[in-house]
Parts: structure tokens; sequence; C-alpha cells
């Protein structure tokens, strides 16, 4: 056989070999694209950042179980030149989603979901506000919070506020959703942190107060570490009957202000979060009575009305 039929059938089958890797890596590659990462149908929602880059976006859909291999879904993004057509804001994904209806949601121009965070320890007014900003109707929530069939309907609990039940978290709320839809919501979580916390199903009597003091007790300590000692504090004062004379509450009216009104407050301050919650129902034995929080944020805790007096001369003035 001569060198040139020799090189002809050499270069025939590298050729065929090269073809069969392209057709294998094509079959891959297209079977990759319909492949679903799980079989569940997980919501997961995530926020993409205006300018992130395309990199970082694919970490985060692989770490939340969104992708099975990273880097094909980068070489899918580039080969379409779709990558600089993904919208900034939150998107909803599933756990099933393939690739291909990842892309889509990832381009879609139509953003349905916002994501919306509730900091600890706000009234139901500044929790108006922040819908308001984010152009959901919070003038509705105010007037949701006086409704008593309403509050009965997200608590089962005849209170005469929805003050305290609008748990603060971070939501995913549709766009143009009804402002009863997320209130309820907000108090399902409620609901499902008091029963982690106090192993009920219901709200009692008892549990209203305790998320009164917890209340308080978001308002009054400036750590997570303190707020059982501060809880051990408010009953120590209610069991002798003290007034329980707390700042939080100086410039509320009357029934509210616990410098003029004997006992606790008639309803919430604010909205608590878990570790308040949990200090409401978990105090920590203590003989204090008073406490203060110094100008740099610690809490100095004790017995005696001299010694509070002492401690108030040493560090507030």
């Amino acid at each position: 056989m001569s060198f040139l039929k020799k090189l002809l059938i050499a270069n025939i089958s590298i050729s065929l070999i090269v073809i069969a890797f392209i057709i294998f890596t094509i079959f891959k590659f297209n079977n990759f694209l319909k492949t679903k990462p799980s079989q569940t149908h997980k919501p997961i929602y995530l926020e993409i950042h205006k300018n992130q880059p395309v990199k970082s976006i694919i970490k985060e859909l692989k770490s939340n179980g969104l992708l099975i291999r990273s880097d094909w879904f980068y070489y899918y993004l580039r080969l379409t030149g779709r990558a600089r057509n993904i919208k900034a804001g939150v998107h909803l994904f599933y756990t099933d989603y393939t690739p291909k209806q990842i892309l889509k949601e990832l381009t879609n121009p139509e953003l349905y979901t916002k994501k919306i965070t509730i900091p600890e320890g706000l009234t139901l007014r500044k929790i108006a506000s922040i819908l308001n900003k984010n152009d959901f109707d919070g003038s509705k929530l105010l007037e949701l919070s006086d409704n008593e069939s309403f509050i009965k309907k997200c608590i089962d609990f005849p209170a005469k506020t929805l003050e305290g039940f609008f748990y603060p978290d971070t939501y995913y709320i549709a766009i143009k959703e009804k402002t009863e839809t997320i209130a309820l919501l907000a108090c399902r979580r409620f609901r499902d942190v008091l029963k982690d916390i106090s192993h009920k199903n219901k709200v009692e009597k008892s549990d209203y107060d305790k998320l009164i003091i917890a209340s308080i007790i978001q308002k009054e300590a400036t750590t997570t570490k303190d707020m059982q000692l501060v809880a051990g504090v408010i009953y120590n004062r209610l069991k002798k009957h003290m007034p329980l004379q707390m700042d939080s509450t100086t410039n509320l009216s009357n029934p509210f202000n616990t410098y003029k009104h004997v006992g606790l407050p008639v309803a919430p301050i604010c909205n608590p979060g878990r570790d308040a919650l949990f200090a409401a129902y978990n105090p920590k034995p203590t003989n204090y009575l008073y406490f203060i929080s110094k100008k740099n944020g610690e809490m100095v805790f004790s017995k005696t009305l001299k010694e509070h007096n002492k401690n108030i001369r040493k560090y507030l003035r």
C-alpha cells in the first residue's frame, strides 16, 4: 500500500472519529438541555443583580440545585448569544426545570415577583411604608390591621389589631399581589414560627401576652444574647406588680405607655422576630429588676433601684 493511500485512510479514520465525537457531544449536549436536575417541583427564588457576571449567576443556579453541569450551561449561554439578555430582578425557578426553561426564565422581560425584606421590630405603619415603596397597597394593610374578622382569619385569635402578627422576614411576592394575600402570608409565617417555639397549634391569651412581651424585648434588648435577660426582668417586674417603665413605650399613648399604664401594653408595640419570641417563652431566671443600655450598646443589669441609679450616673450622664 502506497504512502498516499495510507495517509488517505488515516485521514478518513481521524475524520470519522472526529465526526463521531462531534455527533456524540451534540447528542449529550442536547440531552443535557432537556434533562431535569430533580423530579421534585420545588420553587426557588433567585435575585439577579444588575451587571452580575454570568459565571456568578451560573454558580448560584448550580448551588441551588438547578443545574447538573455549570460548564455546559455557560457554553449554552455563549453559543445562543443570550447572556446579554438576562434580566435583573427576582426570578422564580423550579427544581425540575430543564436548562432551556432556566434560560427562558432568566431572559423573561416580565418579572413576576419582588423581593421584600421586613426588618425585625417595625410597626405596621412602617411596614406599610415599605409596601408602598415596592408598589403594593400599604394603606390597605393599615385598614386591615383594625379589621377584627380579617385578624381572626389571619391568626384565629380575637385581637384588636394585626400588630405583632406580621412576621419580619424576606418575602418573594408576586407583582400586583393583593395586600390581603401578603398579610395572610406574613401571619402564616408567624404561626409557623410560634408553633415551633410554643409547641401549640393555637394562639391563646397567654401566647398573646408573650407576644406583647416579645415586642418590648425586641425594642429594648440591644443584642440577641441579652434578650432572655430582658425577658427575665420584665417577668420579675410583672410578678412584683411594678410598672414596667420601658423606654420603648414612652412616646406611646396611655394604654401602651408602661410609665403611665401598670402591666402590659394592651397590644404589641411592634412586630418581633424569632429571637425575641423565643426569649418571651424562655426568660432567663434572674433577680434583676432594672437595666440600662450604655452608649456603646452594652447592657447593664441591676437588682436594686440604688444600684440602677448608680449605673445611670456612671454610664449615661
